[in-house]
């Protein structure tokens, strides 16, 4: 009996390396398989439909931290070199294969000389910090990015410069000799010290504004002179395969002197003539009103701060009110598109400005997070780390938003390139511990940029319809795109539900993401299933359906 059993085992293991080796099953698209999670995604059809490669303006964006991210020569500060050796974990060129996230966007945290680990006081606009690299070594990073299909913006100071720069240390010299018509010009200086213009010039009986901090004197938007010096800083970096830029600080480019809305419609046109494909995104921290009022200018895309955050839709989205999420989301589509028809809209959970989302949320309610923001329409955004759900490390201060990408809990960075010393440990492991856990939030993010590239219009489609369940923790939208019609359902509750989806005509599972059970919880054993419009979906789940045509 032990040999007969020893027999059977050997053939159904010689059956299961034949089937191993051949070509992929095609999914079932009524079986969603067994839902403990490993087994629930064997048979999700994200695994075998291909992806298609964007060849436009509409990105998964990875935000690199620079000297957070990689060391490569042992100096405890991240730099592009070290980038440079991780892009294959941002994206392989394979978008159908590989252990890469699947981004095919990188925005670069400031790089340019500055006097700060932040270096948002640029005193160099035409070069790379040296803790960072050289200027090859950009080039050679903009060489890889383009062959694996990745383009890249640089984060690009324009509301105020570093105190250092050489251009404000001429300004200061001319006033100090009385001189009001030459350097000055390039800044807002007064007579008069008042809540704008706080800061003396010594030795002079002048003061500037400086909106943030006394070393990053603001730029005059207005003068002819800085225009034309921004024009010149614009051409180098688009000159040497910058893609785009991520504009600092664009609400404080109103003031007395400035219409920020009229400079910032005259920067993106001036930069068009030189790269009319240039993709530009702006920060504008304001409330969603001034926001829409700001894409009027014909900016791409401006982040969608009202929906990022702890406080973010979200963030209450994933904690059960998808409902209300559903709903604000089309409204702000709306409002945006309103003001732009080609706006597109920048979702994100966090930046570098942010508490970290590990600090805000447990893994389960992170990976449903994930899946609202990935799965809406328009560019997305990802903070370094976020994907692994990594802690600040100790107060509430920007530099501990920062710290160290863990590539792997046994063998921790030494990068303290913010004077913050990295988390002792990533508690829900590093990239190398994720990449192996198929239930990880690594591999989460990772099966939502891939269905984010096997459906293109889940990016670049249009919110038409919310769909409401009669449950605040389920609701789905419809999206439309080049004749095709897409649903996104998510279910944020601890609870499977049981749904009708008739929105759109015979619909077709396309992929699924399960968040799965918090640690507390006992695991839901649902699985993803669809017959006919009868959709069962496990507790905090997303699924995407399209259309049959």
């Amino acid at each position: 009996m032990k040999k007969l059993i020893a027999l059977m085992l050997a053939l159904l293991m010689t059956v299961g390396l034949l089937a191993a080796c051949g070509e992929p099953a095609a999914p079932k698209p009524t079986d969603g398989g067994d839902s403990s999670s490993a087994a629930a995604n064997t048979n999700n059809p994200a695994n075998t439909l291909h992806a298609i490669p964007s060849a436009d303006k509409y990105r998964s964006y990875y935000q690199v931290w620079i000297g957070s991210f990689h060391d490569s020569d042992g100096d405890e500060i991240g730099d592009l070199p070290g980038l440079i050796e991780k892009l294959d974990y941002i994206n392989d060129g394979d978008p159908d294969g590989g252990d890469d996230l699947g981004c095919d966007g990188i925005w670069l945290s400031p790089m340019m000389p500055s006097s700060t680990y932040h270096k948002y006081n640029v005193e160099n606009y035409y070069d790379i910090d040296p803790e960072f690299g050289t200027l090859d070594d950009f080039d050679k990073l903009i060489e890889e990015c383009h062959k694996r299909g990745v383009v890249v913006i640089i984060d690009l100071v324009l509301n105020h410069s570093g105190a250092g720069l050489d251009v404000f240390q001429k300004a200061c010299d001319e006033l100090r000799e009385g001189k009001e018509d030459g350097y000055a010009r390039y800044y807002n200086f007064s007579t008069e010290q008042d809540s704008t213009y706080q800061y003396a010039v010594s030795g002079s009986d002048y003061y500037y504004q400086a909106d943030f901090w006394d070393q990053m004197p603001d730029w005059n938007l207005s003068f002819e002179g800085t225009r034309d010096y921004f024009e010149d800083v614009t051409k180098f970096w688009l000159d040497r395969g910058a893609d785009g830029f991520r504009l600092d600080a664009v609400k404080y480019f109103s003031d007395s002197h400035t219409d920020g809305k009229e400079f910032l419609s005259w920067f993106y046109t001036m930069a068009q003539g030189y790269k009319d494909d240039v993709y530009m995104v702006g920060e504008d921290w304001d409330d969603a009103g001034n926001v829409y009022d700001m894409y009027e200018s014909g900016i791409d895309s401006l982040f969608n701060f009202k929906f990022a955050g702890s406080g973010g839709e979200f963030f209450m989205g994933s904690g059960g009110l998808t409902e209300d999420c559903v709903k604000k989301l089309m409204k702000y589509e709306n409002n945006i598109k309103k003001r732009d028809e080609s706006a597109i809209n920048a979702n994100f959970l966090s930046n570098h400005d942010m508490p970290r989302v590990g600090n805000m949320m447990g893994a389960a309610q992170n990976k449903m997070a994930a899946a609202l923001y990935l799965l809406a329409p328009g560019n997305s955004f990802t903070y370094y780390g976020e994907e692994i759900g990594i802690k600040g490390n100790g107060s509430n201060d920007d530099a501990y938003y920062r710290t160290a990408m863990i590539w792997d809990n046994d063998n921790l960075p030494k990068i303290y390139a913010n004077g913050v010393h990295h988390v002792d440990e990533n508690p829900l492991g590093g990239v190398k511990q994720q990449l192996s856990d198929q239930d990880s939030l690594l591999n989460t993010y990772r099966l939502l940029y891939k269905i984010r590239l096997q459906n293109p219009g889940i990016a670049r489609g249009t919110i038409t319809e919310t769909v409401s369940f009669g449950d605040s923790a389920v609701a789905g939208y419809v999206i439309e795109y080049d004749g095709e019609r897409l649903m996104v359902v998510h279910n944020s509750d601890d609870e499977p539900k049981e749904l009708t989806v008739d929105a759109i005509s015979s619909p077709e599972l396309r992929g699924w993401s399960i968040a799965g059970a918090d640690e507390d919880e006992e695991p839901d054993d649902t699985a993803v299933a669809l017959s006919g419009t009868a959709l069962t979906m496990p507790a905090r789940s997303s699924v995407v359906l399209k259309e049959a045509k």
